[in-house]
């Protein structure tokens, strides 16, 4: 059998690679199986039909929080949840929506702002921002409103069937207890299940442990499963800050 010539060989390897790179690119977006493809064009269609009405269970969950802390739900109780994320569907309506839920996180939590730029950290995350080696691309706002009112947020990611992350949540100050957020993450949870997600984690904020073990049932990661998915996944995490699942 002849031998190749060498320099002939690596000219027709740069020739082939070149054609390899440099063919036409399909268009749309590429996923890396059919699981991941299913999880964007669910999230998708969830992003652009709006807002949707909780099952009537939850909406019986917050009528019997309300009536045991003696408050008046009144017949035009009207309660529903959607899903915004700014890359997939921009508009004015949206960016009032995202800057109430903002104002929502402000009013619960300390600011979370990066040493280096002084760049806010949660309306990045919100609107899918990258700063420096922190990613969140691919972040979604879940919202819970009450007449027309938002007063449950949470911030999510899934990134594929194996995991996904819920590394903040809030709900104004005047409407908690009374069953909004476990309303809110019930829908989440769901919508987890629905795409067969497996996993789900997120930090507890300092008080808040307890209430995820005990009344969600998360436990808490150890340090290796923690590195673990950080060795994976670019979950987002804050400092002290333990990690339930």
């Amino acid at each position: 059998m002849p031998l190749l010539d060498a320099d002939y060989a690596e000219s027709w390897y740069v020739q082939l690679l070149t054609e390899v790179i440099f063919q036409e690119v399909p268009e749309g977006n590429w996923f890396c199986c059919s699981d991941c493809d299913h999880i964007h064009t669910t999230l998708l269609n969830m992003v652009t039909c709006g807002e949707e009405k909780l099952p009537d269970s939850l909406i019986s969950l917050i009528k019997k929080k309300h009536e045991e802390k003696g408050l008046e739900t009144g017949a035009a109780l009207d309660v529903k949840w959607k899903v915004l994320n700014w890359k997939m569907v921009a508009s004015d309506e949206i960016r009032q929506m995202l800057s109430k839920a903002v104002a929502i996180f402000h009013e619960q939590f300390d600011p979370i702002v990066d040493s280096a730029s002084g760049v806010d950290f949660i309306p990045a995350m919100l609107y899918g921002r990258n700063i420096k080696d922190r990613d969140f691309d691919g972040m979604f706002c879940a919202m819970l409103t009450v007449n027309q009112v938002v007063v449950s947020v949470g911030i999510f990611r899934i990134f594929g069937p194996e995991l996904a992350e819920l590394p903040l949540v809030a709900t104004i100050a005047d409407c908690q207890g009374q069953g909004y957020f476990q309303s809110l993450f019930s829908c989440i949870e769901r919508l987890l299940g629905s795409l067969k997600v497996k996993h789900l984690v997120l930090p507890a904020a300092e008080g808040a442990e307890s209430i995820w073990t005990g009344k969600f049932g998360f436990t808490k990661l150890v340090q290796d499963e923690i590195n673990n998915y950080k060795r994976q996944y670019h979950i987002m995490g804050f400092q002290g800050t333990p990690f339930v699942q």
